[in-house]
């Protein structure tokens, strides 16, 4: 068995990352931009005020205060979208509107919080400086400056950024095209009634529902049945069309667990089979003839299987769209309010009901578990992290955890 580490690395040190694509500026959140991106236009793109009020001329207010107001007429007014008509000459203000370019004369502007206006004057009841609540031309941005460099993740930030630029489609990685397979006898589609000996598909919506929340674009191709025939069939489709085949279930030792077998027969590159973690020990990754594609070998289980997307399948998804791929982070901390026997030579995952109290965090290790008990995982908000080397977690122990969102 690898080390859950160890695993991951090779999985990421054979996931490339994809092509590009354009799409709109406004859909891009999320995804990873492929080209670098200088600035066009100076931004602010003039100067403006950065607050109501008026636009003055700083030497003209040198010791104004509430005690000793300082008057000056106000020439006009001009608001955003517009430009004053009028020079601020001694003595004078114009009123001025958050935005607004700044009039000719003027080198700053006094709230308006810090006035007083009456019959067409204004009172000063504050000292102005020079530069007061002015927004500089090119402050922000100079023209010709790189402002986004291939890999930046594009969030609305980015988004706003880019838009005052006049950009509005922009280069990205693209999505990877994942398809997925349920196989065994045993499974029926969700709506059907259950017969002796079958149970409901869980792993497909699970997997499906997962990808979604990710963004991730899915091909579904349903339940196969442990029939070599079929399975090559299935899964010579999932390699032509997808960028990764998630495959659940046949990917232990049984008499029937046929898909190692045949993935390698469709000249799948086995990478690593089975993982020392607790639940999810079966996994299998490999990776397809060209062009390449990630294929992944989950257990059947539903509570293995999402350990295994969340551990190893989301990396890798966002290794191909030009992310850094890693396990999610377990950086909170919390005491085990009770023990549970641990397999000392893997990685166990605890689901919990984590409980805040006056001295933090404490974890309820919900009893019993198992990677078939799916109201077991529904009860929990966090998962915890058994350490390897030891064979039980003891009341009080402190493990690093994630909520389970």
């Amino acid at each position: 068995m690898l080390h859950p580490d160890e695993a991951l690395e090779r999985i990421l040190q054979n996931t490339p990352v994809l092509g590009t694509e354009k799409i709109s500026l406004e859909i891009a959140a999320g995804r990873i931009l492929a080209a670098e991106i200088k600035a066009a236009d100076e931004l602010p793109p003039f100067d403006n005020s950065a607050m109501d009020g008026y636009a003055v001329r700083s030497d003209d207010l040198q010791g104004a205060s509430s005690g000793n107001p300082i008057r000056l007429k106000i020439r006009e007014t001009v608001r955003a979208g517009s430009l004053a008509r009028e020079r601020v000459a001694p003595g004078e203000a114009i009123a001025i509107m958050t935005g607004a370019p700044l009039p000719q004369g003027a080198d700053a502007v006094v709230a308006v919080e810090q006035t007083r206006r009456c019959d067409g004057w204004v009172e000063a009841l504050h000292a102005a400086t020079a530069g007061d609540h002015i927004r500089s031309r090119g402050e922000d941005v100079a023209k010709g400056q790189t402002l986004l460099k291939p890999g930046a993740l594009l969030r609305p930030y980015e988004a706003a950024l880019l838009a005052a630029q006049g950009i509005t489609e922009i280069e990205v990685v693209r999505k990877p095209r994942v398809a997925l397979i349920a196989t065994g006898d045993e499974l029926i589609p969700p709506s059907a009634p259950l017969s002796p000996g079958k149970i409901r598909n869980s792993n497909g919506p699970a997997l499906a529902s997962a990808l979604t929340r990710w963004g991730i674009p899915t091909l579904n191709l349903g339940v196969v049945p442990d029939e070599p025939r079929a399975l090559e069939e299935a899964f010579s489709r999932g390699l032509s069309e997808a960028d990764v085949l998630l495959v659940s279930g046949g990917v232990s030792g049984g008499d029937f667990d046929y898909t190692k077998a045949v993935l390698a027969k469709i000249g799948v590159r086995e990478i690593f089979w089975k993982v020392a973690i607790k639940p999810g020990k079966p996994l299998f990754f490999g990776v397809g003839p060209e062009p390449q594609t990630s294929v992944f070998g989950l257990p059947g289980n539903p509570v293995s299987v999402l350990i295994c997307l969340e551990e190893f399948v989301r990396p890798a998804l966002e290794k191909l769209q030009g992310r850094h791929g890693g396990h999610p982070s377990y950086h909170l901390k919390g005491k085990a309010g009770n023990g549970y026997l641990t397999p000392k030579d893997r990685r166990q995952y605890l689901f919990c009901r984590v409980n805040s109290g006056p001295e933090g965090f404490e974890l309820e290790i919900i009893r019993p578990q198992g990677s078939a008990m799916l109201g077991m995982v529904v009860q929990a908000n966090g998962l915890a992290l058994a350490p390897m080397g030891r064979d039980r977690v003891d009341p009080g122990d402190l493990l690093p955890f994630r909520w389970l969102k």
